[in-house]
């Protein structure tokens, strides 16, 4: 008897260590299976509900699109615009961290090989010295390379350092050179396109609901040989993505990345970030820092998207704007949201709380109507547009193709000449053109608030 009450007593001490480290900070509670579950009262989930109230006020007032937070593991804030894809900007950066974690760890790619020893040069030669930055160089953006890249902004290329200022591994300049590089290095080594590993590694792994190939984009310009990688994706996919590490790659029991990679990469490798300073520092593609005093990483696109991860709250806040309209959150303002959401938790969540279903408001598509082909065949063909440079419409199944220089968006018919954009949802009308000068080319309409309230292709 006394030998079978210390085995049950050894039964019950290993099941409340199991319970503590199934619940340790960074360990998220929960899964999505292929829907998200939502907290159905927020006091369930130690937040104040009242308090919750303030800080969606604060979201009403900006011009953010949408934000969804998720707390161990569960839906306890989605405001806005969350089934709707945005461009991600910079958060690829990110998704291609997340990318050498797999293939590191498969010892695909070796961190320490130069881009000599890769063979990887540019439009403008490589000297012998940029040629010595290795791959974890351009990871931490310090290969000390200062090229034209690929969808690079104006602040980005005006504020390059000279070639040769700095040898490679010791100096922080956030350029677009080196994380598009990283593309074409993944993609040697391990002979794999980067959206389709994407798609395969990590995308079907975590069940993201709306991801689909066609959401992604290679933007080459002749500056460079190596292209930008562009992605369109929902706050609530992206979600998914922030509690993957959150979860230190592991993904209901299965690793999906490295754990020793996640924590790695999510470390402040680099504190001197120049015009970045306010953003902390940086890792291995992600920004590294702390919000009322608790440890943060991020994932920052421009306009105000984000991916933060909390660990030691359990939390993953994601904000997506709609950079479509030119709309803009700054970085302040975004964590300034995101404190009200963590000054609300008030106590600890309840074991067991009341769970429902996560239903948010789906996009409401306006009704396509057939419209015959040869109507259709006289859209065809390229057309400039003064800002948006080149814009190419091709032939889809029953629908047109808009493909831009940040992706291809699928155009419903609504009539003969007015069309409806996925994602974008700006009306795009077809008109035929007074004079040749206005013929293939495409103008935006404003309205009173200087947003487009259409564009006009003229043909």
């Amino acid at each position: 008897m006394g030998g079978y009450m210390i085995f049950k007593t050894r039964v019950l001490l290993l099941s409340i260590i199991l319970l503590f480290l199934n619940h340790s900070p960074g360990q998220a509670a929960d899964f999505p299976g292929k829907n998200w579950q939502q907290y159905a009262v927020a006091e369930e989930a130690g937040f104040s509900a009242k308090k919750l109230k303030l800080a969606k006020q604060d979201f009403e007032q900006s011009e953010a699109a949408g934000v969804l937070v998720i707390h161990n593991g569960r839906v306890l804030v989605s405001w806005g615009e969350t089934t709707r894809r945005f461009r991600c900007a910079s958060i690829r950066k990110s998704f291609m961290s997340a990318l050498y974690g797999v293939y590191v760890g498969k010892e695909k790619i070796n961190l320490n090989a130069t881009l000599a020893d890769l063979k990887i040069d540019d439009v403008q030669t490589l000297t012998a010295q940029e040629k010595q930055a290795k791959v974890i160089d351009l990871l931490t953006a310090r290969s000390g390379i200062y090229h034209p890249a690929a969808h690079s902004t104006r602040g980005m290329e005006k504020n390059l350092p000279q070639r040769g200022s700095h040898k490679p591994g010791t100096f922080w300049y956030y350029n677009n050179w080196d994380f598009n590089t990283l593309a074409t290095i993944f993609e040697q080594e391990t002979e794999k396109g980067v959206f389709d590993a994407f798609k395969e590694d990590v995308a079907d792994q975590i069940q993201m609901e709306d991801f689909a190939l066609r959401f992604t984009h290679y933007r080459l310009e002749d500056k460079s040989k190596h292209p930008a990688y562009l992605f369109r994706m929902t706050a609530r996919d992206m979600a998914r993505f922030g509690l993957l590490f959150l979860n230190k790659g592991r993904w209901n029991g299965k690793q999906i990345i490295p754990e020793k990679w996640v924590v790695e990469s999510t470390k402040p490798f680099s504190t001197e970030l120049g015009r970045f300073s306010e953003r902390g520092s940086y890792g291995y593609l992600w920004w590294v820092s702390e919000l009322k005093g608790q440890r943060m990483y991020f994932a920052s696109g421009s306009g105000g998207q984000r991916i933060c991860v909390l660990p030691d709250a359990n939390l993953v806040f994601v904000h997506v704007v709609n950079s479509y309209d030119n709309n803009n959150v700054r970085h302040g303002n975004i964590m300034n949201l995101l404190s009200l959401i963590l000054e609300a938790k008030e106590g600890a969540p309840k074991a067991k709380p009341s769970l429902v279903d996560h239903k948010p408001p789906l996009r409401r598509q306006p009704k396509s109507v057939k419209v015959k082909s040869e109507i259709l065949n006289k859209y065809l063909g390229s057309y400039r547009h003064r800002f948006l440079g080149k814009l190419e419409i091709g032939a889809g199944e029953k629908s047109l193709i808009m493909t831009t220089s940040i992706g291809k968006f699928e155009l419903f018919p609504l009539d003969e000449n007015k069309f409806f954009p996925e994602d974008i949802e700006t009306p795009v009308h077809f008109q035929i053109s007074e004079e040749e000068s206005q013929r293939n080319t495409a103008v935006s309409i404003l309205n009173e608030n200087r947003k487009v309230k259409r564009v006009v292709f003229y043909y």
